[in-house]
């Protein structure tokens, strides 16, 4: 019996000091388990609900708190990507839509140089809008709107595409070109009483009216074309400057008229010695050569030619660009019926209607031309063609027979006024 009390009194001994080893080794574990739970609360508040605020629940509350916010901020990032195509940034006529990086920025890039056009149209109009009021209360009102076309014309930046730098280059030249036709305007003006009486209009100062006249005219065709032909201009300030060369064209038409009326002003000297006329800056009739003579008449001739024909096979295809040469053609008449009364010279045209010459070859030759011209719209365009090659090649031919500077000078704008009608022709060919 004793022997069966040691026997539990060791295997008690033995269990106490297992129990007492295992209490110590869980020591350590609890506490891990402890700051656990406190980091977790500290790092992700209270715990949910349903813990029981134990280390593992806490560590558990804690790990999984985390991985919700990560999940949140994942899922917002994906739709704030989402979004991203979508927004837009509002300015003033336009909506950009902002692309992602990742997509290229070609999109961006059109959009914004169509804000900076969209804003330099709207500059254009504000300022040439403040031109026109400012200049509202001026007295010489076709001057005035001159001023405000010739602003107009300069001052298109880039809404008139490509054009624009050929427009600006125009523009000068007229406004240069005009401010001297101002100043022979004002020397017909003033001219006294008594001379007008005497020997009638300002022959010299009436010359040079037509000249600039002229001249502008020319580019004033060149900026219709270009206008016709501005596929990238912006319609809106295409429409405005079409308005603003058409009030240049009026006012060349005006100083044309007032030139011609001046020369037409004979006075008591060109009535007595029958409507003859003195050359510029001269007391007397300068002699021409024969071939001075021809030419002078044959040009004047070969000019209504064109005019006729252009008239012609503009109302049989109705191309804009024969009616605006016509208008062209007629100005070069006018230039060369000048001289021809400059010097006394008999006008070949005098009482023709058109389609009649004077001169047998001209007129076979506008004959054939309008028969030609007639066939096709194409085949017009290429009478066009032929009348101004003709055209300049005659004219070098006339430029080469005188010395005489009023001549060379009409001669050279006829010239040019031809090179420039011949680049149209082509152009509509192509």
């Amino acid at each position: 019996m004793s022997n069966v009390m040691t026997m539990i009194r060791k295997v008690s001994a033995i269990l106490v000091l297992l129990f007492l080893i295992l209490s110590v080794m869980s020591l350590p574990v609890m506490a891990a388990g402890g700051n656990g739970g406190s980091s977790g609360s500290e790092g992700a508040g209270s715990g949910e609900p349903g813990g029981d605020g134990n280390g593992g629940s806490s560590a558990g509350n804690g790990a999984g708190t985390q991985t919700s916010q990560a999940g949140s901020q994942a899922q917002a990032t994906q739709e704030t990507q989402e979004r991203t195509p979508q927004e837009t940034v509002e300015q003033p006529g336009v909506r950009i839509t902002l692309q992602d990086q990742t997509q290229g920025r070609t999109g961006v890039e059109t959009t914004e140089a169509d804000i900076i056009r969209q804003r330099d149209r709207d500059t254009f109009f504000r300022q040439v809008s403040l031109l026109e009021q400012n200049l509202s209360q001026d007295q010489d009102r076709v001057q005035a709107q001159v001023d405000v076309a010739l602003y107009a014309l300069s001052s298109t930046g880039n809404v008139t595409g490509r054009a624009g730098p050929e427009l600006t280059r125009l523009a000068g030249e007229i406004n240069t070109t005009y401010s001297d036709a101002l100043r022979a305007e004002q020397q017909i003006t003033n001219r006294s009483a008594f001379m007008r009486m005497l020997i009638g209009g300002d022959q010299e100062a009436a010359g040079l009216l037509i000249q600039y006249a002229d001249q502008n005219q020319q580019r004033i065709q060149q900026m219709e074309q270009l206008l016709a032909n501005c596929s990238d201009c912006d319609p809106q300030v295409r429409m405005l400057l079409v308005d603003q060369v058409q009030a240049l064209s009026q006012e060349q038409n005006r100083l044309l008229t007032l030139g011609q009326q001046e020369q037409g002003d004979r006075g008591l000297f060109g009535w007595l010695s029958g409507g003859s006329r003195l050359p510029a800056g001269t007391g007397q009739a300068a002699a021409l050569t024969a071939d001075e003579k021809y030419w002078l008449t044959y040009m004047r001739e070969e000019e209504k030619l064109a005019r006729d024909v252009y008239l012609s096979l503009g109302s049989t295809w109705n191309i804009p660009i024969f009616s605006n040469i016509a208008q062209s053609e007629q100005v070069h008449m006018d230039s060369m019926k000048t001289l021809l009364d400059r010097y006394g010279l008999p006008d070949p045209v005098a009482g023709k209607a058109q389609g009649e010459f004077t001169d047998p070859v001209l007129q076979k030759l506008h004959d054939d031309l309008i028969a030609q011209g007639s066939v096709s719209s194409v085949e017009a365009l290429k009478v066009g063609v032929l009348i101004e090659e003709t055209d300049i090649r005659d004219l070098n031919k006339a430029i080469a027979t005188t010395q005489k500077k009023d001549i060379r000078t009409a001669y050279n704008n006829l010239l040019q006024g031809s090179m420039n009608h011949l680049n149209a022709f082509e152009a509509n060919l192509a």
